[in-house]
């Protein structure tokens, strides 16, 4: 596994690492809405960088793609695990199996904040319940907005969550998921050139140029966040204790 440890203890805050995860081939978006989209190269670099060969991998991303990386990695894995954040098991002999668990957080633009939060504290747990001490959680979370350009950004939320569950925060991760050209992060929204005759009557010609821009933005996000937690071991507290880690 490579991991970059840096001296955390000025800024407080974890690595930052960059990966390229754009999908080399199409990839279907996942089944059901308002599920966050996980590329393929994603999920195997989790898999890869945080478990070794027979490891256990608990996917709660709703797309078992992380289970489908974890199968052909060789290691074993967990998509509906045998109990939920409803139904928490008692004793941590039974459910502290996981060697990595990976979840998505969606940005749920139509739920208030204090409901968000406490949905979001309730995944968290049950992700840090199952997964065995000194294991990794990672959380992919997006950005969304709301229908007045509000930001939505779960981030602060899960930052708050995986501290009241005692985890430390690993590292932060930026998966580019747009692929990267000459010209910068791919589009593939149209843009109207020049001469365009808004006279006419053209459906899906393409738009404005500087509504195109602000669209890509917001309908077309190039990265995914990635939080990654480590469950501290028995006898440790939650405060870090490695270089290149920091509190939750």
């Amino acid at each position: 596994m490579t991991h970059t440890h840096h001296d955390t203890s000025r800024t407080g805050r974890p690595p930052l690492a960059v990966w390229l995860c754009a999908p080399t081939v199409h990839q279907p978006p996942p089944p059901g809405g308002g599920l966050v989209p996980v590329p393929r190269r994603l999920a195997r670099r989790l898999v890869v960088e945080y478990t070794r060969p027979g490891g256990v991998v608990a996917d709660l991303t709703g797309t078992s793609l992380v289970a489908e990386q974890a199968a052909a990695a060789g290691r074993f894995y967990e998509v509906d695990p045998p109990t939920s954040p409803h139904q928490p098991a008692h004793g941590e002999s039974e459910v502290a199996w996981a060697d990595l668990t990976a979840l998505t957080v969606s940005a749920e633009v139509e739920e208030d904040q204090h409901a968000r939060e406490r949905r979001l504290r309730a995944r968290v747990m049950f992700a840090a319940t199952i997964t065995r001490p000194g294991g990794i959680i990672a959380v992919i979370t997006s950005i969304g907005h709301t229908t007045q350009g509000e930001v939505v950004d779960p981030a602060p939320g899960l930052v708050r969550a995986a501290s009241c569950a005692g985890l430390v925060y690993l590292q932060h991760v930026i998966a580019i998921t747009a692929p990267i050209c000459q010209a910068g992060l791919g589009t593939t929204i149209p843009v109207r050139g020049e001469g365009f005759d808004p006279d006419e009557e053209e459906v899906g010609a393409g738009l404005p140029t500087s509504v195109a821009d602000a669209a890509a933005s917001i309908t077309s996000p190039a990265h995914l966040n990635v939080s990654v937690f480590r469950r501290p071991k028995k006898g440790h507290t939650a405060t870090a204790d490695a270089p290149g880690e920091v509190g939750a």
